[in-house]
């Protein structure tokens, strides 16, 4: 059976300024109602809270690679079978992300790759790894600016290469009745993420 730990890498400045609580009022409670953990991670200086975990790493957009890993050792210690990665900014339908077949996989979400790179699954749509994946990343001692590449190439260099899912979205629209959208990431949309848009993805799809 999975057990799956919804991993939010996220920070004191988006806690205290509100960032964090429309996550919480939207799509979170639904993915613990389905059976789902869920934690933000922080990092030095952080206050720590019952969804809060605070990590030994900077809490600055430099250090996301770290946080990224330590959050993964995070959830392997606790016995985690599959981590849904995201950000603030990252909205999804938690009925559609445990009917995305993502026990199949070891590296699932929204695929993209730039010319002459490798490809990778962008962050801000979300992506599930396996334990599988999770071991391999957490013992990884080096690290570089931009999480999304460095965790596709600590992966693929074991072999573990990022699967397309087009329902985790990377421009939207979001999940609604009437597609199979599965996330969104609300940061690429008109305006960027302001926390009020979270809210109204939300109402659209409940009322669709």
């Amino acid at each position: 059976m999975s057990k799956i730990l919804v991993a939010i890498s996220s920070c004191e400045f988006y806690e205290t300024s509100g960032l964090n609580s429309p996550m919480r009022e939207t799509w979170l409670p639904e993915a613990v109602k389905l059976g789902m953990d869920v934690k933000f991670f922080h990092g030095r200086g952080s206050t720590p809270k019952d969804d809060v975990v605070v990590l030994d790493v900077v809490d600055e957009l430099y250090g996301l690679s770290e946080k990224l890993k330590f959050k993964i050792r995070w959830a392997l210690e606790k016995g985690y079978t599959h981590v849904f990665s995201c950000f603030p900014d990252t909205y999804a339908c938690p009925e559609r992300l445990l009917a995305s077949g993502f026990e199949k996989y070891d590296y699932l979400g929204n695929s993209f790759q730039h010319p002459g790179g490798a490809p990778f699954c962008q962050g801000g749509p979300g992506y599930m790894l396996s334990r599988k994946a999770c071991e391999v990343v957490a013992k990884e001692h080096s690290s570089y600016l931009n999480d999304d590449c460095w965790i596709a190439d600590v992966l693929v260099k074991e072999g573990i290469c990022p699967v397309h899912h087009a329902g985790f979205t990377a421009f939207g629209p979001g999940p609604l009745r009437t597609n199979s959208s599965i996330t969104n990431h609300l940061s690429t949309q008109p305006g960027g993420f302001t926390g009020q848009n979270m809210r109204e993805e939300h109402q659209r799809w409940l009322a669709s």
